[in-house]
C-alpha cells in the first residue's frame, strides 16, 4: 500500500513511538490523525509534525470513544486506510506479587482491551472494502520476557499473538497486518521507567535509545511491503534465538505413547 493520499489513524499520537509513526507517514504523503487520552500532548505534536495532522482526545479503553474518533476522522479526511494501535502503558520494575490487581487490570486494559476496540471499530469496514491495514505496537518484551517486568510482557505477548492470528485471518480479505516490536525508545514512558534519573545507569539508558521517528519510518516500510514483524533493535537476536532454542528442544516424544495427532 502506497501511503500518499491514504488515511492513518495513531493511538498514543501524544509523543514517543506514536508521533513518531505519525512523522513518518505525513513525510510519506499521508493523512495522519493522532489520538491520546491526553488531548495536549496530540495537539503539541500534531503541531510540530504539520502537514495538515491532526489531533484528537482519545481514551482507547472506551469503544464509545472510538466510535467518536472514527466519526471525526472520517469528517476531516474520509475513510480510514492505516490503524495504528499504539497506545499503551507500563508498570514500574517490580516482583510480580507486588502488582496490585487494579494496576494489573490497567495495563490489560489498555495495552490489549485497546487494541481489541481498534480492530473490533475498523476491521469489518476494511474487509467489506478488501483493502486496508493495521498496525498492531508490542514490545520486543512480547518476544522476549523480562523479569520484574511480567504484566507488560503478559500485555505484549497477548498483542503479538493477536496480531498474528489477525494476519491470517484478514489476509484473504486485502487487509494487512504487521507488529511493531520496539526496544529502548526515547519516550515519556522510557523515562519515566528509570528508577534514578540522575544515575550513570539512567544516563547510559538515555543515550541508548533510538529516535522515534525512526521506528515510524520502519513501519511505514512495512505498510508499504505488507510486512509482518518489524524489528526495530536487532541487538535483541541471540535472547530470542535462545528462548525459540528453548521451546524447539523441549519438542520430543508425545505425553502420550503412540499419539498419532493430526497425521
Amino acid at each position: 500500500m502506497e501511503l500518499a493520499g491514504k488515511v492513518a489513524l495513531v493511538t498514543g499520537g501524544g509523543g514517543g513511538i506514536g508521533a513518531g509513526i505519525a512523522e513518518a507517514f505525513v513525510e510519506k504523503g499521508a493523512k495522519v490523525a493522532l489520538s491520546d487520552v491526553n488531548p495536549d500532548y496530540a495537539r503539541a505534536e500534531a503541531e510540530r509534525i504539520g502537514g495538515g495532522a491532526i489531533s484528537l482526545q482519545h481514551d482507547v479503553t472506551s469503544l464509545d470513544s472510538w466510535a467518536r474518533v472514527k466519526s471525526a476522522v472520517e469528517a476531516e479526511f474520509g475513510q480510514v486506510d492505516v490503524l495504528c494501535n499504539n497506545a499503551g502503558v507500563a508498570l514500574p520494575f517490580q516482583p510480580f506479587e507486588d502488582v496490585e490487581p487494579d494496576e494489573f487490570a490497567r495495563v490489560m486494559t489498555i495495552n490489549v482491551t485497546g487494541v481489541y476496540n481498534g480492530c473490533k471499530t475498523f476491521i469489518a469496514e476494511m474487509k467489506a472494502r478488501k483493502a486496508g491495514h493495521i498496525v498492531n505496537t508490542s514490545s520486543l518484551n512480547g518476544l522476549v520476557p523480562f523479569g520484574s517486568f511480567a504484566t507488560y510482557c503478559a500485555s505484549k505477548f497477548a498483542v503479538a499473538g493477536m496480531s498474528e492470528a489477525l494476519c491470517q485471518e484478514l489476509a484473504p480479505f486485502g487487509v494487512g497486518v504487521s507488529i511493531l516490536y520496539p526496544g529502548l525508545t526515547r519516550s515519556r514512558m522510557s523515562e519515566g521507567q528509570m528508577p534514578d534519573q540522575d544515575s550513570e545507569a539512567a544516563e547510559f539508558m538515555r543515550r541508548a535509545m533510538m529516535e522515534p521517528v525512526w521506528l515510524g519510518r520502519a513501519v511505514a516500510r512495512a505498510v508499504e511491503t505488507n510486512t509482518l514483524h518489524i524489528i526495530t533493535h536487532p541487538e535483541h537476536r541471540d535472547g530470542l534465538a535462545a528462548r525459540f532454542d528453548a521451546i524447539l528442544a523441549a519438542h520430543g516424544d508425545p505425553a502420550q505413547p503412540g499419539y498419532p495427532g493430526y497425521t
